[in-house]
């Protein structure tokens, strides 16, 4: 097992890389006699303090580990701290000479000086009680880490520290290093190779299940298997596995989990019910992905709703957090936290497939209403594309179960309004929805008449002469001279009253007395407006009546009539 690296706080003499600390530097220069004293009274001192020198380890690959004790300085008075370093026989032969000349008031050569490449350390805390090591970087992946770990206890023993079962063992000074959650991880599998026996079985079940450690698939199968095989029920595995928090280790592509095929198949085959979603909570929260939640069957509604306000409030925290720091993403600006988890996290129908009711209806709402909120109009049939946060909502909406017939033809509204037409829109949509339902909302969009209720200033875009399908009327100019055509307009069209009485389908609103929204249901409200709603018929100076893209025939139709009819109020008009 390989480990991190890590710089150690002791100090060699002289040049030794790990302190690169003189007990001269910044001071005069010792006398021959000055280094002879000091060293006899320094190097004294330290052997009085290490109980060996050093002591030797076998690889995994039977190359000796050999381990020199790593000094102290005299003004640590630090009797307690012992110090260990994995280092190669050359280096302890310099190591040898150093001493040796030192003892004889000499330094080394400067051209002999050799600045050490540490390998790994070992460092024992008696006041403390524990046992502290780490292997450098450039050799991790040697095994000299586990090599360490499984002689810590004959490493005690020969420097013969008592009580030594009492020492807590630390890595780079953390007692929960993920080193030891791997060995704590392979101690509790181990268990598996045992014959089937129900007592064993229940022991480790129940140390699993408060077993806060990572594993793989292919080790949580070897305990289901065990379990089972012992003749634990499936129920209380399953308990077992929530209590423990499904910590499941797996590697990621494109944000999607990946594991062993054969593993994710075996743990498949044992069918079990009952896991929540709730006990996945960090991995959903880690990897912002909800991609656990194939393996669960029969969802509970309550743990899975419980889990997504759960999700919900911690996002809205973050958010907060980061609003606080004047750091806020521009998803999370724009959309709020709801739309992040659709918008941004994988699989996130999976999750919202099996909350109550309540949520589905918010986040259905929420995921149309952004529709038409998303990317620019559509322009040209020749240049369409789905945009990201489209396809986005999309697929949540399949993944959740919500995509059905009413919700197409409300996207399809949407759609209306970004200048899609319905062959554009079905050719978006279609593989997102069942077929079946797929077919009877476009039965039902057939037997109406929809309008576009366009959110943007679409007839600016029809001005600066972009081709947005904009359905352009002339205006005669003897109707121009009679005063103000858009009321001239309407005051002709309320006369005919054909226009109240044509019911359409559209998404406009307005605000009724007491600040309740109604829908748009009319022709002539629709082209005028009410309160709170702009009408969607546009007066361009007074050359043309423009009508928003995918305005129906019906309408275009009529507004060409009544110019007709005011023009030549003689020739076949309402003023024949």
């Amino acid at each position: 097992m390989d480990l991190n690296e890590d710089e150690e706080e002791n100090v060699l003499p002289n040049d030794n890389k790990i302190g690169e600390k003189s007990v001269n530097q910044g001071k005069p220069k010792k006398t021959k006699e000055e280094i002879m004293n000091w060293s006899r009274e320094y190097y004294a001192w330290v052997k009085s303090i290490y109980p060996i020198e050093s002591f030797e380890l076998k690889g995994r690959e039977e190359e000796i580990l050999f381990f020199y004790h790593g000094f102290n300085y005299k003004a640590l008075k630090d009797e307690n701290s012992l110090s260990y370093y994995l280092i190669d026989d050359e280096y302890a032969k310099y190591l040898a000479k150093r001493e040796a000349l030192h003892l004889q008031g000499e330094e080394i050569p400067e051209n002999e000086k050799r600045v050490y490449e540490s390998k790994g350390f070992i460092n024992i805390d008696k006041d403390e009680k524990y046992f502290n090591f780490g292997i450098e970087w450039e050799h991790k992946g040697h095994g000299y880490g586990r090599i360490i770990y499984n002689n810590y206890l004959n490493i005690l023993e020969m420097l013969g520290i008592e009580n030594k079962e009492q020492y807590e063992v630390r890595v780079y000074g953390n007692p929960d290093h993920d080193f030891l959650k791997r060995i704590e991880t392979e101690r509790l599998v181990a268990k598996t190779n045992n014959e089937p026996n129900a007592e064993n079985a229940l022991q480790m079940i129940g140390e699993f299940a408060k077993y806060p450690n990572t594993m793989r698939f292919s080790e949580l199968n070897s305990i289901i298997e065990y379990a089972l095989n012992s003749g634990i029920p499936m129920e209380d595995i399953t308990k077992a596995i929530n209590d423990n928090g499904f910590n499941i280790g797996y590697s990621t592509v494109n944000s999607v989990p990946c594991f062993n095929d054969e593993d994710l198949k075996k743990f498949k085959l044992f069918n079990i019910t009952g896991l929540k979603a709730s006990s996945m909570h960090h991995h959903f929260m880690g990897k912002r992905n909800f991609g656990f939640m194939k393996l669960l069957g029969d969802v509970d509604t309550e743990d899975a709703t419980l889990e997504f306000k759960r999700v919900f409030e911690e996002v809205k925290n973050e958010y907060e957090e980061r609003e606080e720091n004047k750091y806020i993403p521009e998803n999370l600006k724009e959309f709020g936290e709801l739309e992040h988890i659709i918008l941004d996290w994988e699989y996130s129908g999976l999750l919202i497939k099996n909350v109550d009711t309540e949520i589905k209806s918010i986040v259905k709402k929420q995921a149309i209403s952004k529709f038409d909120e998303f990317d620019p109009e559509h322009k040209h049939s020749w240049e369409f594309q789905i945009d990201y946060n489209s396809d986005a909502t999309f697929s949540m909406l399949r993944d959740a179960g919500l995509m059905d017939r009413s919700v197409y033809i409300e996207l399809y509204q949407k759609a209306l309004n970004r200048n899609y037409n319905l062959e554009e829109f079905d050719s978006a949509i279609y593989r997102y929805i069942d077929k079946e339902e797929r077919k009877e909302a476009k039965k039902e969009i057939a037997q109406n008449v929809y309008y576009p209720s366009p959110k943007r200033r679409w007839q600016e875009s029809s001005a600066s002469g972009k081709e947005h399908k904009v359905s352009k009327i002339k205006i005669p100019q003897r109707i121009s001279e009679q005063g103000t055509v858009r009321e001239i307009i309407k005051k002709e069209i309320i006369e005919q009253g054909i226009a109240r009485s044509i019911k359409i389908k559209t998404d406009m609103t307005g605000i009724g007395k007491y600040g309740k929204h109604f829908v748009v249901d009319n022709l002539k409200d629709w082209l005028f407006g009410v309160p709170g709603a702009h009408g969607n018929l546009k007066v361009v100076g007074t050359n043309a009546v423009v009508l928003p893209p995918q305005t129906p025939e019906f309408a275009i139709n009529l507004i060409k009539q009544v110019l007709n009819n005011l023009a030549y109020p003689g020739v076949g008009g309402r003023g024949d």
